[in-house]
């Protein structure tokens, strides 16, 4: 044991001997290391620069590419993690004042590029649809809300689809980035609205309030209701594209519309797929499964009041229509849990004056992505 302390403690004083002796060397070193490892980040920061360039390509290409571009960061990153180890194990090992004071400009040059990193990969992001936020106003109700991507598509129906009314001619519309409310808003979120503002609650027809789809609101109340939330009532083009969530069929990826996709009437329908039921009510928002871009209830459950007013398509391609400029009656898509599949095609259009209500219609709202 005195043996093993002995040789310990003649370790030690070699070690703090070979210290002393060589301290300016390993000074000079660290030194040299150290701008080596700045040129090595100045390096790394051109190259997330020139990342960002074919990031910001890739928005008028495909998304393919986007896999490519994120293993490249994630190496990127890697390699800066591991760099900023390796300095940081030798800095720790110098007790010299300037070295530390080094090592902490180091590591702050090294946090500002790993946020680039980090800004950099949100960026990715943008090339996704379906991802969810929850926006709450303060002392308001949460609202999950799905990013849309914006993009070029054709509103309307084909001229051979089943159940296609006149005023469905199909045109290209160019949408703007988007948020929808993954839900139709519901009666929880509405009487809190009530509450806050001293309004008197909308009749649930006794089929219960919470999670199921306000009703019995006007359009006035609706738009009311957005506006309160800082945020607004859907376009028409904006909810027909969220509700085809990218595909061109009837029902956005399908031709017919079955009870497991949507709650409507399915009795004696031809554009019914599956078993003839009707609940004969409004549902739980969420009761079905979401489409593809991840949103609920896009067909039948209730009615959405759009902010348009009704009128007739306009020709071309058009860029974030609002609709016709004066009108007399609003429009409102989707269907309910009383009409039949027809109706809740995703070009179909509805109208009702600004201040109707029923139980067959509710509404959903977005904002404009960040």
């Amino acid at each position: 044991m005195i043996l093993r302390l002995i040789s310990f403690v003649f370790f030690i004083a070699v070690t703090f001997s070979s210290i002393g002796q060589s301290k300016k060397e390993q000074i000079r070193l660290l030194e040299k290391q150290s701008d080596s490892l700045s040129n090595v980040i100045l390096l790394k920061q051109q190259e997330i620069g020139m990342l960002k360039k074919e990031l910001e390509q890739c928005m008028l290409l495909h998304s393919e590419d986007m896999n490519q571009l994120n293993q490249k960061i994630s190496l990127l990153e890697s390699e800066l993690h591991q760099q900023k180890n390796i300095k940081s194990k030798k800095i720790t090992k110098s007790i010299d004042p300037k070295l530390t004071k080094e090592s902490k400009v180091l590591k702050s040059e090294l946090a500002t590029t790993k946020k680039v990193l980090d800004s950099l990969m949100k960026l990715d992001t943008y090339f996704k649809t379906g991802k969810s936020t929850i926006v709450k106003k303060e002392g308001k109700p949460k609202i999950e809300m799905v990013d849309i991507q914006g993009t070029t598509f054709l509103m309307g129906s084909l001229d051979a689809e089943k159940g296609r009314n006149t005023d469905e001619i199909q045109h290209k519309v160019t949408l703007s980035d988007y948020k929808i409310s993954k839900y139709e808003i519901t009666f929880e979120m509405y009487d809190a609205y009530c509450d806050s503002v001293g309004l008197e609650k909308p009749d649930d027809n006794g089929w219960g309030r919470g999670n199921r789809p306000v009703i019995n609101v006007t359009w006035r109340e609706a738009n009311n209701f957005a506006q309160w939330m800082g945020g607004r009532l859907p376009t028409e083009a904006e909810w027909e594209y969220a509700a085809r969530a990218n595909g061109k069929f009837a029902f956005g990826k399908f031709n017919c519309l079955s009870q497991k996709q949507a709650n409507f009437d399915g009795t004696n329908e031809f554009l019914r797929c599956g078993e003839e039921i009707k609940v004969g009510k409004t549902m739980p928002v969420g009761s079905y499964d979401a489409n593809f871009f991840g949103v609920h209830d896009m067909f039948g459950n209730v009615f959405e009041w759009c902010s348009d007013w009704y009128g007739v398509y306009p020709q071309g391609t058009s860029i974030d229509p609002e609709g016709a400029s004066i009108g007399g009656m609003r429009v409102n898509r989707g269907g309910s849990w009383a009409n039949s599949a027809t109706s809740c095609r995703a070009a179909a259009r509805e109208t009702g004056q600004v201040d109707f209500k029923g139980n067959r219609i509710g509404f959903r709202i977005v904002y404009p992505r960040d």
